[in-house]
This record gives C-alpha cells, sequence and structure tokens, in this order.
C-alpha cells in the first residue's frame, strides 16, 4: 500500500514537472517555427520585388535601344506574356510585365539587401539565398521613389501595384512613407487610400487631432457606415470655378460620374439624380440615389452649397424616412444619408447627429486641394507627430 502510493506521488510530480516545463517549451517552439517562416516570408517577398523589378528593367532597356519602331514595345510585351506564361504561369501575363516596366520606371531600388540584420530587434535574414540580380537603379527623376531595402524590406509586390495605381506623386510618395513607418499591410493600405487619408491630411484643420484618431483606428471587422464615408471628399476633378449653384454641381457631378464614384469608394451603384418623392401635395427631389453593396443599402446624397443646418438634418430624415417607407426591400439594410456641404461646424454635426431616427453623415467637399507648399508642410507635420507618442498624448 505504500509502495502503491509512494509511486502516485513520483508520477505526479512528474506530471507536474512536465506541465510546467510545457508552456515554456511550446512558446520556445512557436518562436522558432514563427521566425523561421518569417525569414522565409523574407525572402520570398525581396526576391520577387528585385526580379519583378529587374525584369521591368531589361523590357524598358530593349525597347529603349529601339526607338524607331513605334510598336516594337507592345509587340515584345505581348510575345513575352505568351512565352513566359507558357513557362512560368499567369503571374508573368503581358499585363504583368507592363506593371514591371512601370515598377522600374516609377521606382528605384537603393540597394541589395543585407547580410546582417534588417533592423533593431529584427531576426537575421537568410538574404544569403536571395539571387543577386540587382543592376545599376535608373536616372534620378523627381518623380522616382527610391526604395531601401534594409528599410523597405516588408513592402511586397502588391504594395507596389496599389501604390502604383496613384497617379499623383506626392500622393504615391505620401503612402509609400506611411505604409513604410507604420507597417500596413496591402489591405490597410488599399483602406486607407479608400479612405482618403492623403486629402484629409491636407485639409485638416487640427493635424494633431487627426493623427490621434488614426493610431486609435483598427481594421474594422464589419463594415459599417461611418467607415464608408470620407470627409473631406475632393471634387477638384469637376472643374466648377467662380459662382456655381447647386444644380452646377449636380451637373458637373453626373458628367464626371465615373471619376465621382471613384472619389465616393468602391462598391457604389448609381441609381438616379433628381430621385422623386411626393408626400402630401408637395413634391421632393433627391439629388443623387445610389446602392451600396457592402453595406447593402441605399444611399441617399443631398449636396449643399452653404454650411451644415438644422434644416438640411431634418430634410434628409424626411428623405430616409420616405425611402425607408416606399423602397426599402426585404433583406436589404435600413437606408443611409450623406450631406455634401462646403463647410460645417463640429457642434452642430456633433448635436444633430447624436440623436435621430436615422444613419446619416456629413461631411466636406473641396473643388481644390490647398497650394503645393502649404500641403507638403502639412503632410511633414502629420508624419512628424504620428512618429512621436509623446505628440499623441499631449492631444
Amino acid at each position: 500500500m505504500k509502495v502503491s502510493r509512494v509511486k502516485r506521488q513520483t508520477v505526479k510530480k512528474r506530471t507536474t514537472a512536465s506541465i510546467s516545463r510545457g508552456p515554456r517549451v511550446l512558446s520556445e517552439i512557436r518562436l522558432l517555427i514563427d521566425s523561421a517562416r518569417g525569414h522565409v516570408a523574407v525572402a520570398a517577398n525581396l526576391s520577387m520585388v528585385n526580379l519583378y523589378w529587374n525584369i521591368g528593367r531589361i523590357i524598358t532597356e530593349d525597347i529603349q535601344k529601339n526607338p524607331e519602331r513605334a510598336s516594337y514595345g507592345d509587340q515584345l510585351v505581348e510575345d513575352l506574356g505568351k512565352q513566359l506564361t507558357t513557362d512560368y504561369g499567369r503571374g508573368f501575363s503581358a499585363r504583368n510585365l507592363w506593371d514591371m516596366k512601370r515598377f522600374f520606371g516609377d521606382f528605384k531600388i537603393l540597394q541589395a539587401p543585407p547580410a546582417e540584420s534588417l533592423g533593431e530587434g529584427q531576426p537575421l535574414q537568410p538574404t544569403s539565398r536571395l539571387p543577386k540580380i540587382l543592376r545599376a537603379a535608373p536616372a534620378e527623376s523627381g518623380d522616382v521613389i527610391t526604395i531601401d531595402l534594409r528599410r523597405h524590406y516588408h513592402l511586397g509586390w502588391t504594395h507596389y501595384r496599389s501604390l502604383m495605381g496613384l497617379s499623383d506623386f506626392q500622393k504615391r510618395v505620401f503612402y509609400f512613407q506611411q505604409a513604410a513607418t507604420e507597417r500596413w499591410s496591402t489591405r490597410e493600405l488599399d483602406r486607407r487610400i479608400a479612405g482618403a487619408l492623403f486629402e484629409r491630411v491636407a485639409l485638416s484643420r487640427d493635424t494633431r487631432k487627426l493623427v490621434a484618431l488614426e493610431r486609435k483606428k483598427g481594421a474594422p471587422e464589419t463594415v459599417q457606415y461611418e467607415d464608408l464615408f470620407k470627409d473631406p471628399y475632393v471634387l477638384d476633378f469637376l472643374g466648377l470655378k467662380g459662382a456655381y449653384s447647386e444644380r452646377d454641381l449636380e451637373s458637373a457631378i453626373i458628367h464626371n460620374l465615373e471619376q465621382f464614384l471613384s472619389e465616393l469608394g468602391s462598391e457604389f451603384c448609381f441609381i438616379a439624380r433628381q430621385y422623386p418623392m411626393r408626400i402630401d401635395d408637395a413634391d421632393y427631389f433627391l439629388d443623387l440615389l445610389f446602392f451600396h453593396r457592402g453595406l447593402h443599402c441605399l444611399v441617399a446624397v443631398d449636396l449643399k452649397l452653404g454650411t451644415f443646418t438644422a434644416a438640411d438634418k431634418g430634410q434628409m430624415d424626411l428623405y430616409l424616412a420616405w425611402l425607408k417607407e416606399h423602397e426599402w426591400r426585404e433583406g436589404e439594410n435600413e437606408p443611409v444619408g450623406l450631406i455634401l456641404c462646403s463647410s460645417k461646424t463640429r457642434q452642430h454635426v456633433e448635436l444633430l447627429l447624436r440623436h435621430g431616427p436615422h444613419k446619416m453623415q456629413v461631411s466636406e467637399y473641396v473643388t481644390k486641394l490647398p497650394p503645393k507648399k502649404l500641403l507638403e508642410e502639412r503632410l511633414r507635420i502629420y508624419s512628424t507627430l504620428l512618429g512621436s507618442k509623446e505628440e499623441v498624448q499631449k492631444t
């Protein structure tokens, strides 16, 4: 009996010791696995960026050798795309080859990744496995962004494709710097671009407050109407000058509907302008009506030239109540409203929208950005404050 008790106590001690060591051992193994996977991911990332940049270089240099043949480049890329797709898959289609050529023209790789650590607290990267394919960078240009692989190693090809979609060079530089500094994923980069962070920084009257808000933001788990709408909207493509009316604004938007939809964001579907609503014996007309696939609801847009007022809120409530009564279909979410005005005051917006039967957003619109010098200064201040936790904590 005593022997049995001793055996049980011994087994219990061994089990307890095993359990106490288990979490530590598991943690160490997980760290090794994650580190190894990180090495592979970084190596693959850098290899792909290097490879695509050099493919773009080779294509560009060959086309430049045949300037007298106007169609030479098109035919070259088309032929290369067919052959490389057969040999290596769809990642080397003609369309992707054109992206690589543009990548070479828009970016300059400063140097190959070093063999040592890529930064404080970062593990050694397996750069010895990377092909040494870097050649001389393209000539300096005011419209070329420099990639330093020691600092930008976590930016992948998908990041650069998103950045190349930005035609404005200053905007592209801003998002490149923010993605590199804040280590955004491609999804986060696309979300910030869709949320018009560049324009909001450029037009912000309180940069510190904007920085504090951006630091609190995380990737939304679900689509919410507050995250959907921007503030402000930049409508510089409308070409409006001097004095203009709300009807002029609406007509310019319809005339430039494709660009307006791009500014609104993805998944907006245009339904109608001057959408009629009959209430008692009065006729009302909503400026613009959209449907948003992500929100799965109607979006009413009302355009205002002046400052947002209580009457504007009341009018939108009327529109949304009518849409909910007559156009709301089974399975859809309730309609939401967007009031676009040339200016607004904070307390009016907060008090009027805090309580109410409907969901709506009040956003400003601008028809032109501030002067370039002022824009550069605001972007510089934003980047400085974003990197300073002390400054943000003061807000």
